[in-house]
């Protein structure tokens, strides 16, 4: 076992002191710390001795700890002998080998001022344990960090000379999910500070950005800047929504960055060109962050994300805003009309504006923190992805020459925009002419989407408009004379672009009459409505009308069209159910009463138990379920009512991770209640 010892020999005043260790592992500390993370582990031994305690202390100690590891990291061996023979200093002998190989030689001098005399060999570090060393913030080391550095004068303005170089070295920089190589990079300490000469880092697609220049300080406290950066189609950005939910994306950025100015107040002057190839993608915050979809039966949640993922909903004056306070920015930005900028309006749904455009904008920062933009963005091309409700997605195509201009604020930019979607649509019922056979033919109209004015409050509007080239016929002719009138008519503009995206068709002056055949359109949408609202409303009524059992109800209305000519026909489903066997035997029964319409060949309007389900628990638990049933339903096809048997086993399966699937019922349940207990013990 692990053992701590600490003696006096002889057992008199001012007898030397011994201390020492035998395999005690260092994870010991943590539980005196009460801390749950182990960041340092390994097993120490060694002794460290005191004597001449009551006069002028002299200390000597020499330490072994044998697999040191940092997080998960294993570091290696680490060997340390410290003694204070010397008079006002401490001499320091530490060297890690194993995993990595590092000296350090020297002293630390506690008079006549602190100071020391280091001499640091770096003859190897494997750059594989970045991960933990840098919180994650670094992934995926490569290669190895060698290097020999010199450290002398005051604790509080050391000097330090020589050189780390960077050996095959790569590492992923997790934030942007970028590889970046440095081949063989050197980093210079010198007596005015930091020095960068050449130093390259390469990414995937072996394009360069240089550093050249020095950060200038001379006691590693205050720092002065003299950097020049340079990109030649530099892939700076390559993440996905997994990356960083709200900033994702590809970005090829070619760019002059010059750094200069101090700590206090930093000046950074650039031209940045975003090149063909971008691809980049800005979600906007919700304002009210909630499960995002529920289709199908599974849902997955994450449950070691905390909440919102990290990430935290922007203020719109955030925008304008920086947190970043003293820092001089002015930045010429260029954008290739082949860079594509993509804002998720709603991740929800994939509401989504994908857009391509030429810009020369003009950014500016000042160390308030002020954020300025003018410019002007001409869209080349692009679509508005717009979700309308259980209709689906509409593709808008923005209109060539959309603009969006900054004259100050970044939130206060002037929008120019317009979107169209094109519908294949016969103008029958936009004319109300029902003789008018030819009117029945279908033409391409376009429903403009417009928005003006200030970019967080525009002003939007719709127009239907139909191509030049279909004005020439009479039909044509007639319908963009009826167009005009129509767009002068908010109300009936409103009304007949929402007939062309929800139905794909106008709407005639009476909206419960269709003369362009396919079925009852506003009538049956209305019909369908009032029968989910019938539907709700009779289950609340029924919830505590009897004990025991479950009543449900239905009414569904259709068109029914079996004797030639259009009927309107409504149903009334009713089933009871009721769970028996400690409720691991379920039985549902119910028919479908017709109110209105003509009955279905076959149908039975007397049966009583028209549909009957069956269902048992295998297990306790509910996991494995056994069912039968037996349900009569009207078929399209066949035009009729048919009768439909059968059984089925289902497996219900509860889980927050898609590996716990595999895992066993029993490690599954164990893990859920040390996660309910650690849950508490936070709350």
């Amino acid at each position: 076992g692990q053992s701590l010892s600490i003696n006096s020999n002889p057992t008199q005043p001012n007898a030397p002191l011994a201390v020492e260790f035998k395999d005690f592992q260092l994870e010991t500390l943590t539980k005196f710390a009460e801390t749950d993370t182990t960041l340092v582990g390994g097993r120490l031994n060694g002794t460290a001795n005191v004597k001449d305690l009551a006069s002028t202390p002299k200390f000597e100690a020499n330490l072994t700890i044998d697999q040191l590891r940092y997080e998960k990291d294993q570091l290696g061996t680490l060997r340390l002998a410290v003694n204070n023979n010397t008079k006002n200093a401490f001499e320091v002998n530490v060297a890690l080998t194993g995993v990595h190989e590092l000296r350090v030689n020297g002293f630390y001098y506690t008079a006549p001022q602190s100071a020391l005399d280091l001499t640091v060999n770096i003859d190897k570090i494997e750059m594989k344990n970045i991960e933990s060393l840098s919180q994650g913030q670094l992934k995926n080391g490569t290669g190895t960090l060698t290097g020999a550095l010199s450290v002398k004068g005051a604790l509080t303005a050391p000097r330090i000379l020589g050189d780390l170089t960077f050996n095959n070295a790569g590492i992923n920089v997790a934030y942007v999910n970028s590889y970046f190589r440095l081949p063989n990079e050197k980093i210079s300490f010198t007596n005015e500070g930091i020095a960068f000469n050449n130093f390259t880092l390469i990414d995937s697609l072996n394009q360069k950005a240089t550093i050249n220049g020095k950060v200038l300080t001379t006691d590693y406290k205050n720092y002065k800047f003299g950097l020049d950066i340079r990109m030649n189609n530099f892939r700076a950005i390559n993440s996905t929504a997994a990356d960083n939910e709200m900033i994702y994306g590809t970005v090829f950025l070619t760019s002059n960055i010059k750094v200069r100015g101090d700590l206090n107040q930093p000046d950074v002057n650039m031209t940045v060109n975003v090149n063909k190839g971008t691809k980049f993608f800005f979600a906007l915050p919700a304002n009210d962050p909630a499960i995002i979809d529920q289709e199908g039966i599974v849902q997955f949640i994450d449950a070691d994300a905390p909440p919102f993922n990290g990430q935290k909903a922007l203020k719109v004056d955030s925008v304008s805003k920086s947190p970043i306070k003293g820092l001089n920015l002015v930045a010429a930005v260029k954008i290739d009309p082949e860079a594509e900028l993509n804002v998720v309006v709603d991740p929800s749904n994939g509401d989504a504006l994908n857009i391509k455009g030429d810009a020369d904008l003009n950014a500016t920062m000042d160390p308030s923190g002020k954020i300025s933009l003018t410019g002007r963005y001409e869209v080349v091309d692009g679509s508005y992805n717009l979700s309308v409700g259980p209709l689906g997605k509409k593709e808008f195509k923005i209109v060539k020459g959309s603009t969006i201009v900054w004259t100050g604020e970044p939130t206060t930019a002037n929008v120019n925009l317009s979107a169209m979607y094109e519908v294949n649509a016969a103008p029958i019922d936009l004319l109300n002419q029902p003789d008018l056979v030819q009117a029945k033919t279908k033409l391409p109209f376009q429903v403009y989407l417009m928005m003006k004015g200030e970019l967080l409050k525009p002003i939007i509007s719709f127009k239907i408009d139909l191509p030049e080239n279909e004005r020439a016929t009479e039909i044509g002719s007639l319908a963009y004379t009826r167009l005009q009138n129509v767009n002068r008519d908010e109300s009936e503009l409103n009304k007949q672009v929402f007939a062309l995206l929800a139905l794909n068709r106008f709407i005639a002056n009476n909206p419960f009459q269709s003369l362009a055949g396919g079925g009852g359109g506003v009538s049956t949408l209305a019909r369908s409505s009032v029968s989910k609202l019938l539907t709700e409303q009779l289950n609340n009524l029924t919830s505590d009308l009897i004990q025991g059992v479950d009543l449900n109800f239905g009414v569904n209305s259709s068109e029914d069209y079996s004797t030639g000519s259009l009927q309107q026909k409504t149903d009334l489903e009713v089933g009871l159910s009721k769970k028996l066997l400690n409720d691991r035997l379920t039985v549902t029964v119910g028919s479908s009463f017709a109110l209105e319409g003509p009955q279905a060949p076959g149908e039975k309007s007397t049966n009583i138990a028209g549909n009957v389900n069956v269902e048992y628990a295998l297990s306790a638990d509910g996991r494995y379920r056994l069912r039968a049933y037996r349900r009569n339903q009207n078929d399209v096809i066949v035009q009729g009512q048919i009768i439909e048997t059968g059984l089925g086993f289902t497996l219900v399966v509860d889980y927050n991770k898609f590996k716990e699937i595999f895992q066993k019922k029993r490690n599954r349940r164990t893990r859920n209640i040390e996660q309910k207990a650690q849950d508490e013990t936070t709350n």
